[in-house]
Protein backbone atom coordinates (compact mmCIF):
# COMPACT_ATOMS: atom_id res chain seq x y z
CA UNK A 1 0.00 0.00 0.00
CA UNK A 2 1.07 3.68 -0.83
CA UNK A 3 0.47 6.17 1.87
CA UNK A 4 0.97 9.60 2.33
CA UNK A 5 1.36 10.93 5.76
CA UNK A 6 0.25 14.73 5.59
CA UNK A 7 1.73 16.74 8.99
CA UNK A 8 1.86 20.47 8.64
CA UNK A 9 5.28 20.99 9.99
CA UNK A 10 7.79 19.24 12.49
CA UNK A 11 8.97 22.79 13.40
CA UNK A 12 7.45 21.82 16.77
CA UNK A 13 8.66 18.41 18.02
CA UNK A 14 6.16 16.89 20.41
CA UNK A 15 4.00 13.67 20.87
CA UNK A 16 2.53 14.19 17.43
CA UNK A 17 5.41 14.67 15.63
CA UNK A 18 7.00 11.48 17.98
CA UNK A 19 3.78 9.08 16.59
CA UNK A 20 4.09 10.34 12.87
CA UNK A 21 7.83 8.69 12.75
CA UNK A 22 7.09 5.80 14.80
CA UNK A 23 4.35 5.10 12.60
CA UNK A 24 5.42 5.64 9.64
CA UNK A 25 9.19 3.63 10.21
CA UNK A 26 6.74 1.37 11.46
CA UNK A 27 4.69 0.74 8.15
CA UNK A 28 7.38 0.92 6.14
CA UNK A 29 8.91 -2.33 8.18
CA UNK A 30 5.56 -4.45 7.22
CA UNK A 31 6.49 -3.35 3.25
CA UNK A 32 4.40 -0.41 2.83
CA UNK A 33 5.73 2.48 1.12
CA UNK A 34 5.45 5.72 2.96
CA UNK A 35 6.52 9.24 1.90
CA UNK A 36 5.65 12.25 4.39
CA UNK A 37 4.30 15.41 3.16
CA UNK A 38 5.53 18.30 5.00
CA UNK A 39 5.38 22.17 4.98
CA UNK A 40 8.76 21.87 3.44
CA UNK A 41 8.13 20.30 0.68
CA UNK A 42 5.34 22.74 -0.74
CA UNK A 43 6.87 26.59 -0.85
CA UNK A 44 3.03 28.50 -0.39
CA UNK A 45 2.83 25.80 2.85
CA UNK A 46 5.77 26.54 3.91
CA UNK A 47 5.58 30.12 4.19
CA UNK A 48 1.82 30.12 5.38
CA UNK A 49 2.92 28.02 8.54
CA UNK A 50 5.51 30.80 9.55
CA UNK A 51 2.02 33.56 9.94
CA UNK A 52 0.68 32.11 12.97
CA UNK A 53 -2.40 33.97 12.49
CA UNK A 54 -2.80 32.67 8.82
CA UNK A 55 -3.59 29.19 10.48
CA UNK A 56 -6.56 29.91 11.79
CA UNK A 57 -7.84 31.51 8.55
CA UNK A 58 -7.25 28.15 6.96
CA UNK A 59 -10.72 27.25 8.70
CA UNK A 60 -12.40 29.47 5.59
CA UNK A 61 -9.46 30.39 3.02
CA UNK A 62 -7.12 28.00 1.19
CA UNK A 63 -4.26 29.54 0.67
CA UNK A 64 -1.86 26.23 0.75
CA UNK A 65 -2.08 25.92 -3.38
CA UNK A 66 -1.68 21.62 -2.02
CA UNK A 67 -4.00 20.01 -4.77
CA UNK A 68 -4.67 16.55 -5.28
CA UNK A 69 -2.02 15.79 -7.72
CA UNK A 70 0.44 16.27 -5.49
CA UNK A 71 -0.69 13.22 -3.81
CA UNK A 72 -1.12 11.29 -7.27
CA UNK A 73 -0.38 7.39 -6.54
CA UNK A 74 -1.22 6.98 -2.96
CA UNK A 75 -3.97 4.67 -1.83
CA UNK A 76 -4.81 6.56 1.39
CA UNK A 77 -3.81 10.22 2.46
CA UNK A 78 -3.23 10.37 6.53
CA UNK A 79 -3.56 13.85 7.93
CA UNK A 80 -2.10 14.81 11.46
CA UNK A 81 -2.40 18.06 11.67
CA UNK A 82 -5.36 19.54 9.54
CA UNK A 83 -5.16 23.30 11.36
CA UNK A 84 -2.17 23.74 9.62
CA UNK A 85 -3.40 22.66 5.99
CA UNK A 86 -6.57 24.29 5.99
CA UNK A 87 -10.16 22.74 6.03
CA UNK A 88 -10.86 22.97 1.98
CA UNK A 89 -7.41 21.59 1.37
CA UNK A 90 -8.45 18.60 3.26
CA UNK A 91 -11.47 18.08 2.17
CA UNK A 92 -10.52 18.66 -1.24
CA UNK A 93 -7.72 15.88 -1.12
CA UNK A 94 -10.64 13.41 0.47
CA UNK A 95 -12.68 13.95 -2.10
CA UNK A 96 -10.07 12.45 -4.54
CA UNK A 97 -8.71 10.31 -2.01
CA UNK A 98 -9.30 7.86 0.59
CA UNK A 99 -8.19 10.35 3.76
CA UNK A 100 -7.97 9.25 7.26
CA UNK A 101 -7.37 11.80 10.18
CA UNK A 102 -5.81 11.03 13.46
CA UNK A 103 -7.36 13.52 15.97
CA UNK A 104 -3.88 14.42 18.14
CA UNK A 105 -5.86 17.09 19.78
CA UNK A 106 -9.15 19.50 20.03
CA UNK A 107 -9.14 21.98 17.68
CA UNK A 108 -11.77 21.20 15.72
CA UNK A 109 -14.02 22.31 18.69
CA UNK A 110 -11.60 25.74 18.92
CA UNK A 111 -9.01 27.02 17.32
CA UNK A 112 -6.91 27.11 20.84
CA UNK A 113 -6.81 23.35 20.83
CA UNK A 114 -6.28 23.12 24.30
CA UNK A 115 -9.90 24.71 24.44
CA UNK A 116 -8.85 27.69 26.12
CA UNK A 117 -10.99 29.67 24.71
CA UNK A 118 -14.42 28.22 25.58
CA UNK A 119 -16.62 29.39 28.35
CA UNK A 120 -15.54 33.25 28.09
CA UNK A 121 -18.97 34.25 26.74
CA UNK A 122 -22.11 32.91 25.19
CA UNK A 123 -21.79 34.19 21.85
CA UNK A 124 -17.76 33.16 21.53
CA UNK A 125 -18.97 29.66 22.39
CA UNK A 126 -21.68 29.81 19.30
CA UNK A 127 -19.52 30.86 17.41
CA UNK A 128 -17.38 28.05 18.09
CA UNK A 129 -19.88 25.58 17.78
CA UNK A 130 -21.19 26.84 14.28
CA UNK A 131 -17.31 26.67 13.39
CA UNK A 132 -16.86 23.12 14.58
CA UNK A 133 -20.28 21.84 12.69
CA UNK A 134 -19.07 23.43 9.70
CA UNK A 135 -15.66 21.83 9.59
CA UNK A 136 -17.09 18.21 10.56
CA UNK A 137 -19.30 19.02 7.61
CA UNK A 138 -16.26 19.58 5.73
CA UNK A 139 -14.46 16.27 6.65
CA UNK A 140 -17.69 14.05 5.78
CA UNK A 141 -15.01 12.35 3.42
CA UNK A 142 -12.40 12.13 6.27
CA UNK A 143 -12.61 9.09 8.21
CA UNK A 144 -11.56 10.68 11.75
CA UNK A 145 -9.34 8.03 14.40
CA UNK A 146 -9.76 9.00 17.74
CA UNK A 147 -7.62 7.14 20.51
CA UNK A 148 -10.88 7.59 23.05
CA UNK A 149 -14.39 7.77 23.07
CA UNK A 150 -13.67 10.76 25.62
CA UNK A 151 -12.21 12.62 23.24
CA UNK A 152 -14.64 11.31 20.49
CA UNK A 153 -17.05 12.77 22.16
CA UNK A 154 -16.21 15.79 22.62
CA UNK A 155 -14.75 16.73 18.90
CA UNK A 156 -18.68 15.16 17.41
CA UNK A 157 -20.84 16.77 20.44
CA UNK A 158 -23.57 15.12 18.98
CA UNK A 159 -22.46 15.18 15.15
CA UNK A 160 -23.18 11.98 12.98
CA UNK A 161 -20.68 12.79 10.42
CA UNK A 162 -18.02 12.20 9.40
CA UNK A 163 -17.66 8.68 9.98
CA UNK A 164 -15.26 8.26 12.96
CA UNK A 165 -13.12 4.84 14.15
CA UNK A 166 -11.59 4.24 18.05
CA UNK A 167 -8.40 3.20 17.72
CA UNK A 168 -6.21 3.48 20.79
CA UNK A 169 -2.73 5.04 20.66
CA UNK A 170 0.27 2.91 21.81
CA UNK A 171 4.01 3.85 21.80
CA UNK A 172 6.59 1.97 19.77
CA UNK A 173 8.92 1.35 22.86
CA UNK A 174 9.29 -2.76 24.13
CA UNK A 175 9.56 -1.32 27.89
CA UNK A 176 6.19 -3.10 28.71
CA UNK A 177 8.51 -6.87 28.26
CA UNK A 178 11.14 -5.27 30.19
CA UNK A 179 12.14 -6.09 33.82
CA UNK A 180 11.92 -3.02 35.75
CA UNK A 181 13.43 -2.16 38.99
CA UNK A 182 10.88 -0.55 41.91
CA UNK A 183 10.46 2.92 41.55
CA UNK A 184 11.11 5.51 44.66
CA UNK A 185 7.66 6.42 46.06
CA UNK A 186 9.73 9.55 47.36
CA UNK A 187 11.24 10.28 43.44
CA UNK A 188 8.36 12.50 40.95
CA UNK A 189 9.08 12.54 37.06
CA UNK A 190 7.54 15.48 34.80
CA UNK A 191 8.40 14.57 31.28
CA UNK A 192 7.13 16.88 28.52
CA UNK A 193 6.88 20.58 26.96
CA UNK A 194 8.14 23.20 29.18
CA UNK A 195 4.84 24.79 28.96
CA UNK A 196 2.14 26.68 30.90
CA UNK A 197 -0.43 24.73 28.96
CA UNK A 198 1.21 21.50 30.28
CA UNK A 199 1.07 22.79 34.32
CA UNK A 200 4.95 22.54 35.03
CA UNK A 201 4.58 25.94 36.07
CA UNK A 202 1.71 24.92 38.61
CA UNK A 203 4.16 21.59 39.31
CA UNK A 204 6.63 23.94 40.28
CA UNK A 205 4.61 26.39 42.01
CA UNK A 206 3.35 23.58 44.33
CA UNK A 207 6.52 22.02 44.93
CA UNK A 208 8.26 22.25 48.61
CA UNK A 209 10.36 19.15 48.72
CA UNK A 210 8.46 15.74 49.80
CA UNK A 211 11.36 14.03 48.11
CA UNK A 212 12.77 13.99 44.67
CA UNK A 213 11.49 16.11 41.35
CA UNK A 214 12.80 15.42 38.23
CA UNK A 215 11.95 17.95 35.34
CA UNK A 216 13.03 17.11 31.48
CA UNK A 217 12.24 18.28 28.88
CA UNK A 218 12.08 21.57 26.86
CA UNK A 219 9.84 25.04 26.30
CA UNK A 220 9.39 28.39 27.17
CA UNK A 221 9.21 27.81 31.03
CA UNK A 222 12.71 26.70 30.99
CA UNK A 223 14.49 28.94 32.91
CA UNK A 224 11.89 28.08 35.29
CA UNK A 225 12.91 24.62 35.13
CA UNK A 226 16.37 25.42 35.71
CA UNK A 227 15.90 27.95 38.31
CA UNK A 228 17.90 26.38 41.62
CA UNK A 229 15.09 24.88 43.60
CA UNK A 230 15.23 22.11 47.01
CA UNK A 231 15.04 18.90 45.72
CA UNK A 232 14.30 19.75 42.19
CA UNK A 233 16.68 18.40 39.17
CA UNK A 234 16.18 19.82 35.38
CA UNK A 235 17.15 16.63 33.50
CA UNK A 236 17.00 18.60 30.02
CA UNK A 237 15.44 16.99 26.82
CA UNK A 238 15.58 13.46 26.95
CA UNK A 239 16.28 10.75 23.83
CA UNK A 240 14.38 7.03 24.81
CA UNK A 241 17.86 5.96 26.84
CA UNK A 242 17.29 9.06 29.36
CA UNK A 243 14.02 9.09 29.32
CA UNK A 244 14.14 4.91 30.60
CA UNK A 245 16.86 6.29 32.67
CA UNK A 246 14.30 9.10 34.69
CA UNK A 247 11.47 6.54 34.87
CA UNK A 248 14.21 4.05 36.43
CA UNK A 249 14.58 6.35 39.25
CA UNK A 250 10.93 7.77 39.45
CA UNK A 251 8.37 6.23 41.45
CA UNK A 252 5.62 8.62 39.85
CA UNK A 253 4.74 10.21 36.97
CA UNK A 254 3.21 13.56 36.87
CA UNK A 255 0.84 15.09 34.54
CA UNK A 256 -0.09 18.33 35.61
CA UNK A 257 -1.59 19.40 32.30
CA UNK A 258 -3.94 22.32 32.49
CA UNK A 259 -6.51 20.83 30.30
CA UNK A 260 -7.94 17.51 29.22
CA UNK A 261 -5.83 16.46 26.47
CA UNK A 262 -7.01 13.63 23.97
CA UNK A 263 -4.54 11.15 25.11
CA UNK A 264 -1.10 11.85 27.06
CA UNK A 265 1.27 9.53 25.51
CA UNK A 266 3.72 10.22 28.14
CA UNK A 267 1.26 8.53 30.20
CA UNK A 268 1.29 5.36 28.17
CA UNK A 269 5.27 5.69 28.67
CA UNK A 270 4.91 6.04 32.52
CA UNK A 271 2.62 2.39 31.97
CA UNK A 272 4.75 0.70 29.91
CA UNK A 273 7.43 1.63 32.70
CA UNK A 274 5.10 0.87 35.57
CA UNK A 275 4.67 3.95 37.03
CA UNK A 276 1.23 5.20 38.40
CA UNK A 277 0.86 8.88 37.44
CA UNK A 278 -0.53 11.58 39.39
CA UNK A 279 -3.19 13.90 37.75
CA UNK A 280 -5.78 16.32 37.53
CA UNK A 281 -8.87 15.09 38.42
CA UNK A 282 -10.35 17.19 35.26
CA UNK A 283 -7.76 15.56 33.48
CA UNK A 284 -7.11 11.77 34.26
CA UNK A 285 -5.50 9.95 31.68
CA UNK A 286 -7.99 7.93 29.45
CA UNK A 287 -5.56 4.93 29.30
CA UNK A 288 -4.67 3.99 33.05
CA UNK A 289 -7.28 2.78 35.65
CA UNK A 290 -8.38 3.93 38.61
CA UNK A 291 -6.17 2.25 40.33
CA UNK A 292 -3.16 3.60 38.56
CA UNK A 293 -3.46 6.83 39.65
CA UNK A 294 -3.67 9.68 42.02
CA UNK A 295 -6.03 12.51 41.22
CA UNK A 296 -5.58 16.40 42.81
CA UNK A 297 -7.45 19.51 42.33
CA UNK A 298 -5.70 22.64 42.14
CA UNK A 299 -2.23 23.76 43.70
CA UNK A 300 -3.07 22.85 46.93
CA UNK A 301 -4.95 19.86 46.64
CA UNK A 302 -1.09 18.80 43.93
CA UNK A 303 1.06 19.77 46.92
CA UNK A 304 -0.91 17.37 49.09
CA UNK A 305 -0.90 14.62 47.20
CA UNK A 306 2.74 14.60 46.31
CA UNK A 307 3.37 14.70 49.88
CA UNK A 308 0.60 11.92 50.91
CA UNK A 309 2.13 9.57 47.41
CA UNK A 310 6.05 10.13 48.93
CA UNK A 311 4.63 8.60 52.17
CA UNK A 312 2.91 5.65 50.78
CA UNK A 313 2.99 2.51 52.60
CA UNK A 314 5.06 -0.11 50.78
CA UNK A 315 2.36 -2.11 50.43
CA UNK A 316 -0.07 0.88 48.95
CA UNK A 317 2.27 1.85 46.38
CA UNK A 318 3.48 -1.86 45.28
CA UNK A 319 -0.56 -1.93 44.21
CA UNK A 320 -0.92 1.09 42.58
CA UNK A 321 3.16 0.00 40.67
CA UNK A 322 1.44 -3.49 39.67
CA UNK A 323 -1.84 -1.73 38.26
CA UNK A 324 0.11 0.87 36.41
CA UNK A 325 2.46 -2.16 35.04
CA UNK A 326 -0.87 -4.54 33.71
CA UNK A 327 -2.49 -1.23 31.88
CA UNK A 328 1.00 -0.56 30.20
CA UNK A 329 0.66 -4.68 28.95
CA UNK A 330 -2.42 -3.38 27.26
CA UNK A 331 -0.65 -0.78 25.07
CA UNK A 332 1.04 -2.88 22.19
CA UNK A 333 2.14 -0.80 19.35
CA UNK A 334 1.96 -3.80 16.63
CA UNK A 335 -1.63 -3.81 17.43
CA UNK A 336 -1.65 -0.30 17.07
CA UNK A 337 -0.42 -0.41 13.71
CA UNK A 338 -3.02 -2.91 12.87
CA UNK A 339 -5.61 -1.12 13.63
CA UNK A 340 -4.50 1.80 11.73
CA UNK A 341 -3.94 -0.23 8.69
CA UNK A 342 -7.35 -1.70 9.09
CA UNK A 343 -8.18 1.93 9.14
CA UNK A 344 -6.83 2.74 5.55
CA UNK A 345 -8.16 -0.72 4.32
CA UNK A 346 -12.27 -0.09 5.17
CA UNK A 347 -13.66 2.32 3.33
Amino acid sequence: MRIAMLHASFAVRGGAELYVEDLTRSLIARGHEVRIFTADDHPRLSARIKHKAAVHLGDLADPTGLTPADLRGFDVVHVHNWQGLGVRTVARIARAYPTVHTVHDYAIVDPNNAMLSLGRSRILDALLRMRSAWILRQFHNVRLLYATERARATVMHGARRPESRLVPLAVDLDWNRRTWPPGDPATFLYLGALGVHKGVDLLLEAWDGPGTLLVAGDGPLRAMAEQPRPGVEYLGRLDEAGKRAAFERAGWLVFPSRHVETYGLVCAEALLAGRPIIAGSHAPPPMASDTSTLLYTGADGLREVLHRAAALPAGEYAALAGSAAADGRKLDWDDHVSAVVAAYEVR
